[in-house]
């Protein structure tokens, strides 16, 4: 029997039996493995598995990441249950197989969209986890090359023209977003609610279409810094705030090296941070210098950071949120801002 066969042999005996809760509870940094988390809901069960599948376990006081489905194997629906069933939510992929994984899903995703039967939840999470994945892939290469760079925001404009095209991915909001904060799922919750607003406003679909692309490529710049300041789970130092300060001249130094990246979409990766008042950086500009695109995101980027449970901070309500930013109206997001971002919050586009 060769090797492969053992490593058969050991998935299916890994997930044809009830899985050991207290051995899959484990938090890691799925980068420090050269891994990135999938969400279970996205794999189709009874088809191919695009790529090989693997789980956390504890194995004598260290954590393995263990085969748990090998690439071309059928995908289980019995697995899955069973993987739900030990409140197990995701899977973890190779990133050096990360190529393969959103070819598939470039291939699969037409017939998703288009599946009436689908319900419209997972129909948001096969777009998300392709936006995760492309992002999750940049921001953990050894090198940022153009070429990488370049395929990113290739894929970025493909992701923003297929929620475009799913106006529904755009209402109830609230029911589809992720709360699972990191600089990936975070940058895709700002895409799907810059999107959402541009069109609560009425502006056009080349608007909309810059505001998703500038939404998802916000926190690109990020990318340069240091991996321990991007993954800190506490307060950062007034050093590291300095450093981090960096990121939306970076960002905007890096695609602005790509053809076919809307004005707008640069005007938000650059001054998304800056603040009504001048206090904002990186150059604290005031609310009437500042382009709108870059004043809207601000306030989706804030309103999702707040909403989102991160290390250091639980996640507030959407209320809490808006009352927050409302009594910030007049240094951060400015006064004739806020009132119509309120609305948005509770228009059909977050809540139905």
């Amino acid at each position: 029997m060769d090797g492969n066969d053992n490593s058969e042999q050991r998935t299916s005996r890994l997930l044809d039996r009830p899985l050991d809760r207290t051995r899959l509870r484990v938090d890691i940094e799925p980068a420090d493995y050269d891994m990135a988390p999938l969400a279970l809901e996205v794999l189709v069960p009874g088809e191919p598995t695009p790529v090989d599948l693997y789980l956390p376990l504890f194995e004598q006081g260290k954590v393995v990441m263990t085969p748990a489905c090998q690439k071309g194997e059928e995908f289980r629906a019995q697995w899955r249950d069973r993987l739900m069933a030990a409140d197990q939510r995701v899977v973890f992929v190779r990133l050096e197989q990360s190529q393969e994984l959103n070819d598939y899903f470039q291939r699969m995703a037409p017939a998703i969209m288009e599946d009436s039967s689908r319900p419209l939840r997972n129909k948001a999470m096969v777009v998300q986890e392709l936006a995760v994945l492309n992002l999750n892939t940049l921001f953990n290469a050894e090198e940022i090359t153009p070429k990488i760079l370049k395929k990113t925001v290739d894929r970025v404009q493909q992701t923003v023209q297929r929620i475009t095209s799913t106006p529904q991915l755009m209402t109830n909001m609230s029911t589809i977003l992720r709360t699972d904060y990191s600089v990936y799922t975070h940058s895709v919750n700002v895409c799907m609610l810059c999107m959402a607003l541009a069109r609560y406003l009425g502006r056009s679909e080349a608007y909309v279409h810059a505001m998703g692309v500038g939404g998802m490529m916000h926190d690109v710049g990020r990318a340069k810094l240091p991996r321990s300041l991007t993954t800190k789970t506490g307060p950062l130092s007034e050093q590291e705030m300095a450093l981090m300060r960096n990121h939306p001249q970076l960002g905007y130094q890096m695609v602005s090296q790509v053809g076919a990246v809307p004005y707008d979409s640069l005007m938000i990766v650059l001054h998304h941070h800056e603040n009504a008042d001048g206090s904002g950086y990186p150059h604290g500009l005031k609310a009437e210098k500042t382009p709108l695109p870059a004043r809207l995101a601000r306030m989706v980027d804030a309103f999702d950071a707040m909403t989102s449970t991160r290390p250091h901070q639980d996640a507030r309500s959407a209320y809490q949120a808006a009352a927050t930013m409302m009594q910030e109206r007049d240094s951060v997001f400015g006064a004739d801002l806020v009132p119509t971002f309120v609305r948005f919050l509770a228009s059909p586009f977050i809540t139905a």
